[in-house]
């Protein structure tokens, strides 16, 4: 490996842009080591931002049983079998300070009831964040909750 690929490698190549073979190194003009220095990042002593929590209301509406399980991802993981229509979960969930910047998702899976005919649809769906409607649909509802 040529000592440029290795300088190139870690990021030191741009520094040696425009250094000619031709003179020696002695002849190169020295710059102060202060004016080379990338600025100084973000103070590690920063307070991260402060949790927050969110109030989450999943919900699977119509009438009778829900012939598929209700899969739901929120405070936890998890399924529900046998479900009798209309469904909820509320759950509370502290946002870090990433999720707060990127969100979390939050979805529920409503599976099937059966319509007027007996024939199986979807069921309809909604996501109820702090008190507002964030999402409805149906057979799925998901939301980035932030």
């Amino acid at each position: 490996m040529t000592i440029y690929r290795l300088l190139a490698y870690f990021g030191l190549a741009a520094m040696l842009a425009g250094c000619g073979a031709q003179e020696s190194p002695q002849a190169q003009p020295s710059t102060p080591p202060s004016a080379t220095a990338a600025p100084p990042a973000e103070s590690p002593s920063a307070a991260p931002p402060a949790a927050a929590t969110r109030t989450i209301k999943l919900e699977v509406l119509g009438k009778g049983k829900a012939m598929q399980p209700i899969m739901y991802m929120a405070d936890e993981d998890g399924t529900e079998n046998n479900a009798t229509l209309p469904w909820s979960r509320t759950a509370t969930i502290e946002l870090t300070g990433a999720e707060q910047r990127v969100g979390r998702l939050v979805s529920v899976v409503s599976g099937s009831v059966k319509d007027a005919s007996g024939q199986l649809k979807p069921a309809p769906c909604r996501i109820i964040v702090d008190g507002k409607k964030v999402a409805s649909g149906t057979g799925l509802c998901k939301y980035k909750v932030k």
